[in-house]
């Protein structure tokens, strides 16, 4: 299923389209599926700690290629996926279909509205969620509200601003750089997190840092995992 922008930001076709390229060029590079294919220490431990008989409808938000709707759906939650890259999508569901799993995958931006209130026990979104402007970023976490049901949970990952890559690329607003064309990053501080979260109750709010290598030279890894609950 496709979606469009069925409420919310009036935003110019043309960014639109610009970011959805950048993404299926990504989604097209078989290095890049397979650096994304592991799932994360921290989202191992998500899926460990929840039960499917309590919180049984998973939402995963910017899906990419699927590591962590594939790791939920094993794991018996019903999940539906979401991705702006028809690429991410098609390769999300060809993997389901070979391990015998059913994923409900939708192409979608991160700030379109397809789901009705409270559809979902779980949102997460991982190294998804910050591709945007801060007005895209407020709307997106305000559908995420509205979707989850009271008692449910949102986990997502979110750069700093002490992330080596702040401040590359161009500039587009205040903590928004565009590294590539279609390609946006937007940082932010606590105090930023929590006013975004302010409908929410925030269970933990941390930050895990490493260095890597980005193209040969030692760069910071910093970013932020906050999980909140819909009161």
């Amino acid at each position: 299923m496709v979606c469009g922008y069925t409420r919310g930001l009036a935003l110019k076709k043309a960014d639109k389209e610009e970011r959805e390229q950048f993404w299926e060029r990504v989604w097209r590079d078989p290095g890049s599926r397979e650096f994304w294919a592991k799932v994360s220490p921290e989202v191992v431990e998500l899926v460990r700690t929840q039960s499917p008989k309590e919180r049984p409808d998973v939402l995963d938000l910017g899906c990419g290629p699927g590591r962590n709707a594939i790791a939920f759906a094993q794991a018996g939650f019903k999940v539906t996926a979401t991705d702006l890259s028809a690429e991410a999508v098609s390769n999300l569901s060809d993997r389901a279909g070979k391990l015998g799993l059913q994923v409900r995958t939708l192409v979608c931006d991160f700030v379109d509205d397809p789901f009705p209130p409270e559809s979902f026990d779980i949102v997460l979104s991982i190294q998804a969620l910050y591709h945007g402007p801060r007005a895209q970023v407020a709307h997106a976490i305000g559908n995420v509200l509205r979707w989850l049901k009271r008692g449910g949970i949102f986990y997502f990952t979110f750069p700093t601003r002490q992330h080596g890559e702040y401040g590359k690329g161009k500039e587009l607003a205040p903590h928004t750089f565009e590294l590539a064309p279609g390609h946006i990053h937007y940082y932010a501080d606590e105090e930023d997190l929590r006013t975004l979260l302010g409908g929410f109750k925030l269970l933990s709010l941390g930050r895990h840092e490493h260095m890597r290598e980005k193209d040969g030279v030692p760069q910071l890894a910093s970013q932020w995992r906050i999980l909140a609950e819909k009161p």
